[in-house]
């Protein structure tokens, strides 16, 4: 019989805890816990949906192709359903209009393999068409017509060879036609004549999908069809009757998203290529949507909510099986503390200053230094500091503002320099301030944001703070303000010339509200899930961030940034308020550590992907 060895190829190791170096399935002794172990990927165990870029313009049934991060909308119904020519391409992150259409029309289809590359057919002018147009990356062009004008019709392929099918032309149709470069050539029916139907757009010539639609004379219907290239045949229904669904995916996986049964729905079903499942749901209930994508990785768009209410927001879907990030236990700091200064990156962060209570008002100027496994003490902070704001590295980051004691504290605007090795003091913000946000890559490049400052307070603003400074390396200079004042944010991350600022405290209220640095203004962008203050956050810019801990009441909850909105993931292992994180952390690599209550120096690793270990059992 073959030993372990020969069969995975490693030897049984023998480790004190959890093996650090097993990969996916390897097994191992734990002489700690005396037990055997291995692990596993963590994965999602269902899809999700978040919300994506809006549209420029707001409209019903376009027609759309694509991927997920590269989809084309053209044309669909405006005001009223009026034809429109408008075409869209989202690239992940956001809509940009690009050149029209020939033809205005809505209620048209699509089949492309991205934004690059398609076509859209059929369509209302508002008399029903049978005109045909290949997208090229920058221009429109007429191709050969549709042997059959008519609308609200599905389509799938790309764009030499795609399948248009059903449809209204003076009455619901089952009409189905293939594209094979150059014409379009009529082949064998659907089953079920109807229009407003819906097609796996990533279907193809020999292998295509629909599902849902109106049948004659007019009940919405469930039923989907399967061509194999030459015939439709009826499998499984959908769970729910409806019309004007929005679709991802092929023939042997495709989501269903949206659509009317005749009230909106927000309901989705995947189909796995036998039966369809109830997955969850939609952000809003709409109908007249487009889908584009896979039934992994897809993209709805566009649709109504009313009449003449069209709706502008995306929402990218990802299914089962998606990486999960989590938080594991990493070294302590050697000293506890709350309100700390934080730079660095997961393997390379700095922390300094912050508050050892107890004792009460014991602020501190110590520095501390990970490597990814533990801390090491280096040179103090020249002034003794709380609550401030960081930029930078390890080896290269300033440390500005915050509270120094005396009690009660002093607020200060006092700015260190750290080269790796000494702080130095260097010229002081413009603003005194404590509770706000920084960003920066360096000891030469820095952002300063929002805050308190006591000699404001009560009135009028209640001492919260709106005004930016930006820092050269040698001064302070003031930029354009927040849109909002505001205290005890998130402790910042991005550059000085793309940022983020989240949550916090205005007056009167916490808040979660987001604002977004292009270097020169900052723009509301959409909100946080959880309203907070007092948490940490890290990333690279204002395209992608993490967020976790904080006060809400107190509170574990992490968000990641997508430069577009806010998706909760895991939790923090133990909720924290006034922590640290790496400035120069990721969304996939990032840390906390240090918060209260009470007064800790715990550590914890961010990591996406992540694993679960699991312990055999007799």
């Amino acid at each position: 019989m073959a030993t372990y060895k020969e069969k995975v190829g490693t030897s049984v190791v023998n480790y004190a805890g959890n093996y650090p170096g097993a990969v996916e399935g390897e097994l191992w002794y734990d002489s700690t816990n005396k037990g055997w172990k291995y692990q596993y990927a963590n994965v999602t165990s269902a899809g999700s949906w978040r919300t994506g870029g809006s549209l420029n313009t707001g409209r019903n049934k376009p027609a759309g192709f694509g991927t997920q991060d590269s989809t084309m909308s053209a044309g669909g119904g405006v005001n009223d359903n009026a034809a429109s020519a408008l075409s869209e391409v989202y690239n992940g992150t956001s809509w940009t209009e690009v050149n029209d259409l020939n033809t205005a029309r809505a209620f048209l289809a699509g089949a492309g393999a991205d934004s690059t590359d398609g076509l859209a057919f059929g369509g209302d002018t508002p008399t029903k068409v049978a005109n045909n147009e290949k997208y090229n990356g920058t221009n429109w062009t007429e191709l050969a017509d549709l042997n059959t004008a008519r609308n609200t019709l599905a389509g799938a392929g790309t764009s030499t060879a795609a399948i248009a099918t059903g449809g209204y032309v003076s009455a619901k149709s089952a009409l189905n036609e293939l594209w094979n470069g150059s014409a379009w050539t009529e082949v064998n029916d659907l089953n079920s004549a109807r229009n407003g139907l819906t097609a796996g757009p990533k279907g193809t010539t020999t292998a295509a999908i629909v599902f849902a639609g109106s049948e004659y004379p007019s009940p919405i219907t469930a039923k989907t069809e399967i061509w194999n290239g030459t015939n439709w045949t009826e499998v499984n229904d959908l769970n729910d009757n409806r019309q004007h669904t929005g679709g991802s995916g092929n023939s042997t996986a495709a989501l269903c998203s949206g659509g009317d049964n005749p009230g909106n729905t927000a309901n989705v079903e995947l189909w796995n290529g036998t039966n369809w499942t109830e997955q969850n749901n939609l952000s809003t209930a709409r109908k007249e949507l487009v889908g584009s994508g896979s039934a992994t990785s897809g993209l709805v768009f566009a649709g109504s909510t009313a009449e003449n209410t069209f709706v502008t927001t995306s929402e990218e879907w990802t299914g089962a099986g998606a990486a999960v990030g989590a938080w594991s236990t990493g070294g302590s700091m050697n000293t506890a503390r709350a309100f700390p200064f934080g730079a660095g990156t997961y393997t390379a962060a700095l922390v300094a200053g912050g508050d050892t209570n107890p004792p009460a008002n014991a602020i501190s100027a110590l520095t501390e230094l990970y490597d990814g496994t533990s801390w090491t003490e280096v040179n103090d902070l020249n002034t003794v500091r709380r609550n401030g704001a960081n930029s930078g590295t390890q080896t290269s980051a300033v440390a500005f503002g915050g509270q120094s004691p005396s009690p009660p504290a002093l607020t200060t605007n006092i700015n260190e320099s750290w080269n790796g090795t000494n702080w130095t003091e260097v010229a002081d913000l413009n603003q005194v301030r404590h509770g706000f946000g920084g960003a920066g890559i360096s000891n030469t490049s820095a952002l300063a944001f929002g805050g308190f400052d006591p000699a404001s307070f009560p009135a009028p603003t209640a001492g919260r703070l709106n005004q930016t400074e930006s820092w050269n390396g040698s001064s302070w200079t003031e930029v354009n303000d927040l849109n909002s004042r505001r205290t005890d944010m998130a402790s910042g991350n991005g550059t000085a010339t793309s940022a983020l600022s989240s949550g916090g405290n205005e007056p009167g209220a916490l808040t979660n509200k987001t604002e977004s640095w292009n270097g020169t203004n900052w723009t509301e962008v959409n909100d946080m899930n959880t309203t907070r203050s007092n948490f940490a956050s890290a990333g690279a810019d204002n395209t992608s961030a993490l967020a976790f801990g904080g006060q809400t009441p107190i509170t574990g909850k992490t968000e990641e940034w997508n430069g577009v909105s806010w998706a909760e993931v895991a939790d923090l292992s133990t909720a924290r308020k006034n922590l640290g994180g790496a400035l120069r952390g990721t969304t996939s690599a990032s840390l906390a550590f240090g918060g209260e209550p009470p007064t800790t120096g715990a550590t914890e690793e961010w990591n996406v992907p992540s694993n679960v270990v699991k312990t055999l059992t007799d």
